[in-house]
């Protein structure tokens, strides 16, 4: 009898040694990101204007639950746009904001709320990216290439922002472990399958363009069942199934996201076109950036490794021990041609819309290095390799931020009249709008935004501007009408447009006086040096009514306000 539990105990012994360890690397992860968030700043200094937005919209979501306006929730929304006009709600998918509203219920409305729900995502995605590595990895260097993705500067420099690419990217990496656990299943596991294409559908639901990986899944199912593949009822219901959940997003999208529509087949100030050479080779130009030097380098090598593996396996040799199988590598080089080539078709480029194909960059590098015949130098080459590109991402890739936003709104909130209105001129409304919001005991304040009042601007003034026929008068008559008791302007905003210019003629009579001037600190090329706030010396102490709004961003306008 005691040899039957000796036995037991040592067959015990591995699985328990292996849960330590998978305990373990988790913690260590989920310790990186918390490193990696020390460099963020959650003080209300947003840079990239969607990220007030993003945070915002959450807020909103939070807003509409506690008021239940059920009678007539879009005159609670146009109200609420009124008030806060950086609201996008219904411009991005929904996901992000659903998931911020409890964290904004429990803790407060602020910036570090946010950045909260985007560091929990941030560890899924870690999470996530270990094992989906550990499908071809000991669970050490699995846990280094998950450590490397995560430190990537391109993924580093906007997960830690109020941004949707991580919080997607964490449902996007575990849709494809699930995959990746489905098709190497000894049997038939159709819930991994399902559960798969659900957890891909909650990454579009977040940011739409992760959808391009379910090119990837079918076209590695085709290769390896071939027509197996296309009579199994559970990929037809799979498919179906997601495609059943997309049609209420597609919906949103085609009746409130017009522009992100024409972002990608059509916009004036495109870097590069899609129709051009340079248009198909932007995003490879980008690597450098994304990756760091030294994972570029390790990646490409692993990439021609695998390639040169591939080639003699088809030669009849044996492929090295290290090599993906060919359905593998397949569903590998899917997902990057797929996403490389989906957005390179869009017309708008920014380099952190590709966050998406750099997995399998990482990958190939921790494969190339685990060729090291020597484990001793092996795990030198890896822990090289993510000292490397965490230094890179520290050094070179510091978060963005710009100051003064805060302050300016909490001088604003401790000084404006009862029921009276804000009017803010700059660049950066958001941020601005946002950091009021963050004043629970003035929500009575409504913030106006010039651009609004004196302009109809298409989503960007690279998109097109018209200015209003405004006169002196007639502008302060809208700031009259609109009881405005304090203005926040950006010296110089927009100025080289006629109305601006005549607003800044109003802002130089008498009416208005100069009662602090906030710098804008800042570690990136800024638009601004600071921030003027003037008091109105005669508001008319009347509230701002209803009024007309136009919402170029949906191609619609308005009647909001009460």
């Amino acid at each position: 009898m005691s040899a039957v539990h000796d036995n037991a105990a040592v067959a015990a012994a591995p699985a328990d040694a292996a849960r330590s360890t998978a305990w373990l690397i988790h913690l260590l992860l989920a310790a990186l990101v918390g490193l990696l968030f020390l460099g963020a700043h959650a003080d209300g200094s947003y840079w990239w204007s969607d990220a007030p937005r993003h945070a915002l919209n959450g807020v909103f979501v939070k807003d509409l639950i506690v008021a239940a306006p059920w009678s007539d929730p879009s005159r609670y929304a146009y109200d609420y746009y009124a008030q806060y006009p950086a609201l996008t709600i219904l411009f991005y998918p929904p996901l992000f904001y659903a998931v911020s509203a409890p964290f904004y219920a429990l803790f407060g409305v602020s910036e570090s709320t946010a950045l909260l729900v985007v560091a929990l995502h941030y560890v899924a995605f870690a999470w996530g990216a270990s094992a989906l590595f550990r499908c071809w990895l000991p669970a050490w260097p699995a846990a280094a290439a998950a450590a490397m993705l995560c430190l990537l500067p391109e993924i580093a420099f906007w997960g830690r922002q109020v941004m949707l690419e991580v919080p997607s990217l964490a449902f996007f990496i575990w849709s494809a472990v699930l995959f990746t656990r489905y098709r190497h299943a000894a049997s038939a596991r159709p819930l991994l399958l399902y559960g798969a294409a659900a957890l891909l559908l909650l990454a579009m639901y977040t940011k739409l363009t992760a959808g391009f990986l379910a090119l990837a899944f079918g076209g590695t199912l085709l290769y390896e069942r071939r027509a197996a593949a296309l009579k199994d009822r559970h990929v037809w219901l799979a498919a179906l199934l997601a495609c059943i959940g997309l049609i209420p997003l597609l919906v949103l999208t085609v009746k409130f996201g017009q522009a992100n529509i024409q972002s990608a087949y059509r916009i004036n100030d495109s870097l590069v076109s899609r129709r051009s050479l340079d248009g198909w080779l932007w995003y490879l130009r980008q690597f450098p950036g994304q990756l760091g030097w030294a994972m570029l380098a390790a990646g490409a090598a692993g990439m021609m490794a695998a390639a040169w593996s591939a080639v003699a396996a088809v030669r009849g040799r044996r492929p090295a021990a290290s090599a993906l199988s060919r359905g593998d590598a397949v569903f590998w080089l899917l997902w990057m041609m797929a996403g490389y080539l989906f957005f390179s078709a869009i017309d708008l480029k920014e380099a952190r819309h590709s966050v998406y194909i750099l997995p399998p960059l990482v990958l190939a590098a921790a494969l190339l290095l685990m060729r090291i015949r020597q484990p001793r130098w092996r795990g030198a080459a890896l822990a090289a390799l993510t000292a490397a590109v965490g230094l890179q991402t520290v050094l070179l890739r510091p978060v963005a931020y710009v100051g003064g936003y805060a302050e300016a709104a909490r001088l604003v909130a401790e000084q404006a009249p009862k029921d009276s209105s804000v009017l803010f001129s700059g660049y950066r409304d958001g941020s601005f709008v946002f950091n009021m919001r963050t004043h629970e005991e003035r929500r009575d304040l409504t913030v106006v935004r010039a651009d609004k009042m004196l302009l109809n601007v298409a989503v960007r003034r690279e998109l097109g501007v018209k200015e209003h026929e405004l006169s002196e008068k007639d502008i302060l008559a809208q700031i009259d009408g609109l009881n405005v008791s304090y203005l926040v302007v950006q010296p110089g905003f927009w100025n080289d447009l006629a109305v601006m210019q005549r607003f800044e003629r109003v802002l130089a009579a008498g009416q208005f006086e100069e009662v602090a001037r906030i710098a804008t600190p800042n570690n990136v090329r800024a638009y601004e040096k600071e921030l003027v706030i003037y008091r109105n010396k005669a508001p008319s102490g009347r509230r701002a009514g209803p009024r007309k709004l136009d919402l170029p961003i949906i191609n619609r306008s308005i009647d909001a306000g009460s």
